[in-house]
């Protein structure tokens, strides 16, 4: 697999239609601005849809065409409304020289995904769709700029979809380009941190974990001489999450057995809340603050050798409505989270390493978080979201509400 540390774009286009932003999840952080585009439903979640008039631009310049790099992307070319145009995706390169260029074109259906590889390795192009080789390229000189072109001449711009762009800055092998067509990110369960699986705790079924908590109780009043009763359906508030994770552990025997459950277990004996991080996506996972209330009872047969016990963890999140920001430390210069926010309702901040900022709240007020150590955080802005009347991050903002 490509090391993550050679990634230096990463545009999964999962923004919701209208964004302005299409955000990049690389330690780059290059940002694309989007004018005249849609985000619409693509290959996993949502894709950018280009009409021939808008683009998405990157400010930065990331690629060293004189160096090794990869570019892999999904594209999906649409009906143009000539019928005849709008069937062929091309790749163009040039260098330094009165007709130095080269381009190539491969058919691709309409309205059917291709997934495409650009490798330069040296002066050699490699031209890859869906794992395959279909076209090297050698210049006889380093290239100045290279595109993606399609047979419509009558838009300046492109016309289809795009989605899951991703640059490395080595040459990859098809081998590793395989690798990474196939690689899905697979469902895992981690507690501050920790993969389940490091206990060998097993997640059979969820309960709880996207269902709309309960409605509290609004105002009511009963009249004798009236039909039913009148209530107050303005601003509703629900109550906190409950959450069921029915779960099995494997051990290799009694004491093995007991110390695993006990040092799962203890995580939940801390003070405050625990984080539960559910990855459902590579860029966008679901995280929970929450609580262990009602204790675990659970079902086993002792042995000698391998044994196996099932419980259900119930699980309680006070703080049900968020919105979550991803944050990445790769230096000291990247070290700050800042957010900025209107609200005059009590916000909490939990940052993602065990911190928290609590009662939140005022006209444009700017809270800022040093993270210590590097990596990815996931911050919660938990509280009636709802009423924020504004709203602005460095990091990204993987989701609006949840």
């Amino acid at each position: 697999m490509a090391n993550e540390n050679n990634l230096i774009l990463n545009m999964p286009f999962d923004e919701p239609n209208g964004s302005l932003i299409a955000y990049d999840y690389s330690q780059s952080r290059a940002d694309g601005e989007v004018v005249q585009s849609n985000f619409v439903s693509g290959r996993q979640g949502n894709c950018i849809e280009f009409t021939g008039e808008g683009y998405c631009e990157i400010p930065q310049n990331l690629i060293n065409l004189s160096g090794s790099f990869s570019l892999l992307a999904w594209l999906k070319s649409k009906h143009f409304p000539d019928g005849f145009t709008g069937k062929k995706i091309g790749f163009f390169v040039r260098w330094e020289a009165m007709d130095g260029y080269r381009e190539t074109w491969v058919s691709l259906p309409t309205d059917s995904w291709g997934y495409f590889a650009v490798v330069k390795n040296g002066l050699n192009i490699y031209i890859y769709l869906d794992t395959q080789l279909i076209q090297t390229i050698t210049l006889p000189a380093q290239p100045t700029g290279f595109a993606f072109l399609q047979d419509i001449y009558s838009t300046e711009n492109g016309y289809g979809y795009v989605d899951e762009i991703k640059v490395y800055n080595i040459a990859l092998t098809q081998e590793q380009i395989a690798e990474l067509l196939n690689s899905v990110s697979q469902l895992s369960y981690s507690l501050e941190g920790i993969d389940f699986k490091q206990w060998d705790i097993y997640v059979s079924e969820s309960n709880g974990i996207l269902d709309r908590p309960k409605l509290k109780s609004p105002l009511r009043v009963d009249w004798d001489d009236y039909h039913g009763e009148v209530i107050d359906l303005q601003k509703k508030r629900v109550e906190a999450r409950e959450i069921t994770l029915n779960c099995f552990m494997k051990a290799n025997g009694k004491m093995d057995f007991v110390n695993k459950l006990n040092d799962f277990l203890d995580i939940f004996s801390k003070d405050g809340t625990q984080r539960l991080t559910i990855d459902i996506h590579p860029t966008k996972p679901l995280v929970y603050e929450i609580y262990n209330e009602s204790g675990v009872s659970i079902s086993k047969r002792w042995h000698d050798e391998l044994m196996v016990g099932t419980f259900s963890l119930k699980l309680k999140e006070p703080n049900p409505v968020k919105r979550v920001i991803r944050h990445q430390r790769i230096s000291e210069a990247t070290k700050k989270l800042t957010i900025t926010v209107t609200s005059n309702r009590a916000l909490t901040i939990f940052w993602g390493d065990g911190t928290k900022n609590e009662d939140v709240y005022g006209e444009n007020v700017t809270v800022n978080h040093e993270y210590t150590s590097e990596g990815i955080y996931y911050a919660i802005v938990a509280g009636v979201i709802e009423d924020i009347t504004n709203f602005s991050t460095n990091g990204i903002v993987v989701w609006q509400k949840i």
